[in-house]
């Protein structure tokens, strides 16, 4: 027998609706115009939105992912794959599906925004609209693209779009380009990072800093550790990778000439673990202190790519242990 839940108290309608998931919400939002309007009355501000520039959408909130995949094939429509999570529906075209979600569940938060291969004036269409919104974005990820002239002139967006976790870019820019930030989220990770200076560095309040292929010197990552050795500067920072051809041993960094190690025994390996999914790890870094005298972990290794590391020790999530001279550690990548 059909139940007329339109006809419940609000309240209790909003409670049905919380024990739905985005896939229930989405076929309810389907019946009328009526009930599209009142499926964000459940607890839809849990949700959370993804969409990585081709045309499935993914919803994220109770632990769980939900995979909206467009199809041509109307025997499909309103199918779900239980063992994947993934529900066909009629095709309206990935922009119109992903607002669609947005304005029918009352998201408010973009889990992640990424684009690789796919339709950039799509993603471009997208970041304009969530900029109109103020909508929180937790993770940009940029992937290899064909063309970086398109891509250079989107990042000048950047600085209007609210990005609060994480930025990942991958691609090679032109010479020329330089980074543009003015909102940093915690975590930024820059693949070919020639175009990220010193002073963008020395103004970067960010836990994590990942920066490869940079340009960075012995005497710029000088005038960073002065600067980070006085009380109270970059409180939140608790890693820092640094690769650059321009990292050497003609000059020192910390009143230490490269390459920095640790050679005493017993070895030691620190470790820091931002979740239960992602943990960094360091062997065998040169302790340091801070004039605060909060302690962190320097090492800096020479080769084909010098690399620099610092790790900042934060009771919360960091630990060392010594190991056995005959032990092996475990692999860092």
């Amino acid at each position: 027998m059909p139940i007329a839940i339109l006809n419940f108290p609000t309240d209790l309608i909003g409670d049905v609706f919380k024990l739905c998931n985005p896939f229930e919400l989405y076929s309810m939002s389907k019946c009328s115009k009526k009930v599209q309007k009142i499926v964000k009355l459940g607890d839809t501000k849990k949700w959370k939105i993804s969409y990585w520039g081709w045309k499935e959408i993914i919803i994220n909130g109770d632990g769980s992912k939900y995979i909206f995949n467009p199809t041509e094939k109307p025997e499909n429509y309103f199918k779900i794959d239980y063992s994947e999570k993934r529900m066909y529906i009629q095709s309206p075209g990935d922009i119109d599906l992903f607002f669609y979600l947005i304005d029918t569940l009352a998201i408010r938060v973009v889990r992640t925004l990424g684009i690789q291969f796919g339709s950039f004036d799509n993603f471009l269409q997208i970041v304009k609209v969530l900029i109109s919104r103020n909508m929180e974005i937790e993770r940009l990820w940029i992937g290899y693209m064909r063309n970086l002239q398109n891509l250079a002139n989107f990042m000048l967006l950047m600085s209007q779009m609210r990005i609060t976790k994480e930025f990942k870019c991958l691609p090679m820019f032109p010479p020329d380009f330089q980074y543009q930030f003015i909102n940093y989220p915690s975590y930024i990770h820059i693949s070919y990072a020639f175009g990220f200076n010193v002073n963008q560095l020395l103004n970067c309040p960010c836990t994590r800093i990942e920066l490869g292929d940079s340009g960075l010197s012995n005497r710029d990552l000088n005038v960073f550790f002065e600067k980070w050795k006085k009380a109270g500067t970059f409180p939140d920072l608790q890693w820092l990778e640094i690769k650059s051809r321009n990292i050497d041993n003609l000059s020192t960094i910390l009143d230490m000439v490269p390459p920095i190690t640790r050679t005493e025994l017993p070895r030691q390996q620190v470790f820091i673990q931002f979740d239960e999914n992602d943990n960094v790890i360091m062997d065998d870094g040169v302790r340091i202190t801070k004039e605060d005298g909060r302690e962190a972990w320097l090492k800096v290794e020479l080769g084909f790519i010098p690399k620099l590391q610092l790790l900042v020790y934060n009771p919360s999530n960091t630990w060392f242990e010594e190991v056995d001279d005959g032990q092996d550690f475990e692999d860092e990548e």
